[in-house]
C-alpha cells in the first residue's frame, strides 16, 4: 500500500496539469451519465402522469338525457380497456365552467346548464387503446362529439426519443474519451519512470507489485470524479423530493406501476455510478499496461 500512495503522490506533484485535466474530463464523463440516467427516469415519470391524465371525453346530444347516458357508462365500465368513467352532467359542466371563466362575469350572465352538453370522460388502462376507443365512441348513439388531444402524447413520446438518443450518444462519446485519458494518463507515468521499472524488475519484483500502483492509480482517479458526480445527483434528488413535483415518485417504465421515493434513487444512481468509475478505471488501468509494460 506505502507504493500505492507514493506513486499517486508522485503523480499529483509531477502531472499536475494532467491530473485536472483527467478529473475534468472524468467527472464530465460520470456527470452525464447520471444527468442521462436522471433525464431518461423523469422522462418515463412525467410520460407516465401524462398517460394517467390523457382521456376520452364524450359529448351527447341534448335529447340524450341521463336516463340513457347512465346505462352507456355501465356498459363501458364493463370493458376490460377501459380503467374508469366518470360522468358530467350539465349542472356538474356548468359549475366548472364558471369555476374556469370565474374572472368573465359579462360571459358567465349568458350561460346556463341547458346549453352545455353532459359527457363521459373516459380514461384507458393503456394509453395504446385510446384512439381505438375514440373511433368507436364516434359511432355511439347519441354521441354529438368526442375528444381525444392525442396530439400532446405523442409528441412528448418524440421529444422523450430524441433525448434518449442524444444522451446515449454523448455518454458513449465521453465514456471512450474518459477511457483513452486513463490509458493516456498511466502511460504518461510509466514513461516517466521506465528506468525504476526496469531496475524492479532485475531485483525481482513480482508482476502484481510493479502492476497494482499503476490500477490502483486508475481506479482512484475514475472513483474521485464518480463520487463527485455522485454528490451532485444526490443533492438533485434530495431537491426532486422537497419540490415534490412527481407525488408517487419517479417511475421507472421497464416495470409499469412501480414508483421510487427520489432520494432512495438517487442513492441507488450513486452506486451505478461509482460501480461504473470502478470498472472504467480498472479496465482502463490493466489496458494501459498491457499495453505500455508487455504483460
Amino acid at each position: 500500500m506505502p507504493k500505492v500512495w507514493e506513486t499517486l503522490k508522485y503523480y499529483l506533484n509531477k502531472e499536475k496539469l494532467m491530473t485536472v485535466s483527467q478529473f475534468l474530463v472524468m467527472g464530465v464523463t460520470f456527470l452525464l451519465l447520471g444527468i442521462f440516467i436522471n433525464i431518461i427516469v423523469l422522462s418515463q415519470t412525467a410520460l407516465k402522469y401524462l398517460e394517467d391524465q390523457a382521456q376520452i371525453t364524450i359529448f351527447f346530444k341534448d335529447e340524450f338525457g341521463e336516463d340513457k347516458i347512465l346505462p352507456v357508462k355501465g356498459n363501458l365500465e364493463k370493458d376490460s380497456r377501459i380503467g374508469t368513467v366518470n360522468y358530467v352532467s350539465k349542472e356538474e359542466a356548468l359549475r366548472i365552467f364558471k369555476e374556469i371563466n370565474k374572472d368573465e362575469p359579462v360571459l358567465l350572465e349568458s350561460i346556463s346548464a341547458s346549453v352545455l352538453p353532459a359527457s363521459l370522460e373516459v380514461k384507458a388502462k393503456n394509453i395504446k387503446d385510446l384512439e381505438g376507443l375514440t373511433n368507436e365512441f364516434k359511432a355511439m348513439e347519441g354521441v354529438e362529439e368526442v375528444r381525444f388531444y392525442k396530439d400532446v402524447v405523442s409528441r412528448f413520446r418524440a421529444v422523450s426519443t430524441a433525448v434518449y438518443i442524444i444522451g446515449f450518444l454523448l455518454v458513449v462519446s465521453f465514456f471512450v474519451i474518459s477511457y483513452s485519458v486513463v490509458i493516456s494518463t498511466l502511460r504518461t507515468t510509466i514513461n516517466s519512470k521506465g528506468q525504476e521499472l526496469e531496475i524492479m524488475k532485475l531485483v525481482g519484483a513480482s508482476d502484481s507489485y510493479v502492476k497494482n500502483p499503476f490500477i490502483y492509480q486508475g481506479v482512484f482517479f475514475s472513483l474521485i470524479s464518480a463520487a463527485s458526480a455522485s454528490v451532485v445527483m444526490v443533492v438533485f434528488g434530495v431537491s426532486i423530493s422537497k419540490i415534490n413535483v412527481f407525488s408517487k415518485g419517479l417511475s421507472l417504465g421497464f416495470v409499469p406501476g412501480f414508483y421510487i421515493n427520489p432520494i432512495v434513487f438517487s442513492l441507488i444512481l450513486s452506486f451505478i455510478l461509482l460501480a461504473s468509475g470502478f470498472m472504467l478505471g480498472y479496465f482502463g488501468s490493466n489496458a494501459a499496461i498491457k499495453k505500455y509494460l508487455k504483460y
